[in-house]
């Protein structure tokens, strides 16, 4: 209806205009040379408005073939534009799929259609990774840092790489780059913080790492790399205080006391850790002054008095009065100590000790060894220092597990786990086979373990 009013309104109007004209009097005389052309006014200025329209009409045929080249230009340029988007999202599907030919196929040709874009240098990158060729990777990346606003992605993937061929003085050099591109970022932050840690820079790892459980490692790990003795008493007093019973701080920290003379703190120190966690280096290091055998077992009763319940302490009780030559004293502690349900193997080692030491070389003598050596055979494991990611076990504590690399994972470990159906994954027990795990839902995962292993002694038979 509004259509037929507007159509109705416009005729109205022309109608009237037409009239008005028709109206108008006079006439129009023009002379061009010998032709002279004379017309009513109505028709001159109908005329003059034909003629404007038609130039109108003839200077916008012109400029529209002026424009012809740019026009076509332009197209050219919104259907590539088209094609290299349709080609990026098809290169997004594609690593999303993790189909390697098509992703590097259709970042080419994205980065074809649409140049040296951040969008198609990081596409290129990423379809470099999967297809597993670095080297085209690297190249998209190192091209990515020169982009402005985007440098910190390329800095990225090539730190990304750098760590993963462990590469650390090209990732440190990244990582660096990295900050002055974008500073503040926390993946950044974390990523040096890992950074420093493969590299042993502690300090720097503790200035990185918000809390974490593993600040009191890094603490004596920084205490034994630092060259400067008042800072690396302050470094092990950090870990001591953060963790009083953490064998390996108590002890850097005891350590650096008793070299700057201060042999009581030491020992008050070493006290307190035996009554929350006594353990065989503490007992090392508390008896390291004295050489007199007597002295020694002393010094033993001293100590283990703070946790005499405690199987460390008994089995320190005894070994010294053994060396005493106290074998009474050293039987009556093994006694107890089995008693209490330890049967690890170097109980039954200094059970075999005794028996030569008070028996001498006879045959009861040589049956009590024996027997006490074929304890040892079956014997629970002795504690030891185990990497908990990697199961690993080491000689001494170290801040770092030199075979899987990881920081704060070297453990004391004392517990005998039963054998049994076990996860190799999540180390998750269950009661029976299964052939996924409900911990962690890894398939293929559940075996038999046990913790019996082979203690290295071998019996002979008379």
């Amino acid at each position: 209806m509004a259509k037929v009013i507007l159509f109705l309104v416009a005729a109205s109007v022309i109608v009237a205009v037409a009239w008005l004209l028709a109206g108008i009097p006079g006439q129009v005389v023009a002379s061009i040379g010998s032709f002279t052309i004379e017309t009513s006014t109505p028709v001159a200025i109908l005329a003059v408005a034909v003629l404007v329209v038609a130039i109108l009409v003839l200077l916008g045929l012109l400029r529209g073939l002026w424009n012809i080249p740019r026009i076509g230009v332009t197209w050219r340029r919104r259907h590539r534009a088209e094609a290299g988007e349709r080609a990026v999202t098809r290169v997004l599907v594609a690593l999303a799929a993790g189909e390697q030919g098509p992703a590097r196929k259709e970042a080419r040709q994205a980065r074809k259609l649409l140049g040296e874009s951040p969008q198609t240098l990081l596409l290129t990158a990423e379809a470099g990774r999967l297809a597993g060729r670095e080297d085209e990777a690297e190249e998209a990346f190192r091209a990515l840092t020169n982009q402005a606003g985007a440098s910190f992605l390329g800095f990225r993937g090539l730190l990304r790489q750098a760590v993963d061929r462990k590469d650390w003085t090209e990732a440190l050099m990244l990582a660096r780059q990295a900050e002055a591109a974008h500073p503040g970022t926390a993946w950044l932050r974390q990523q040096r913080a890992e950074l420093a840690l493969q590299t042993g820079n502690w300090a720097e790892a503790l200035e990185l790492t918000g809390p974490d459980p593993n600040r009191p490692t890094y603490y004596v790990a920084a205490a034994d790399a630092e060259p400067d003795p008042a800072r690396a008493l302050a470094f092990a007093k950090q870990a001591w205080k953060q963790a009083p019973d953490f064998v390996p701080g108590v002890l850097a920290y005891a350590t650096r006391l008793r070299a700057a003379g201060s042999e009581k703190r030491a020992q008050a120190c070493v006290l307190e850790a035996w009554k929350r966690s006594p353990h065989p280096d503490l007992a090392a290091f508390a008896l390291a002054p004295l050489t007199d055998p007597l002295a020694r077992a002393q010094a033993a009763k001293r100590l283990a008095a703070t946790n005499a319940a405690n199987p460390e302490s008994r089995i320190l009780l005894a070994r010294t009065a053994l060396d005493a030559g106290l074998t009474g004293e050293a039987r009556h502690q093994l006694e107890a100590a089995q008693a209490d349900g330890v049967r690890q193997r170097r109980l039954s080692s200094i059970l075999a000790e005794l028996e030569e030491q008070e028996r001498g070389d006879t045959e009861a003598g040589r049956l009590a060894q024996r027997e006490a050596l074929r304890q040892a055979a079956a014997a629970d494991p002795d504690p030891h220092w185990q990497c908990t990611s990697c199961h690993a076990g080491v000689a001494a504590w170290q801040p770092k597990c030199p075979t899987c690399g990881k920081a704060g994972t070297i453990q004391w470990q004392s517990d005998r786990r039963p054998s049994g159906w076990q996860c190799t994954s999540c180390h998750a027990g269950v009661a029976a086979w299964q052939p996924k795990c409900p911990t962690c839902g890894k398939a293929g995962t559940i075996q038999w373990q046990s913790d019996r292993r082979p203690s290295g002694l071998s019996v002979v038979a008379a």
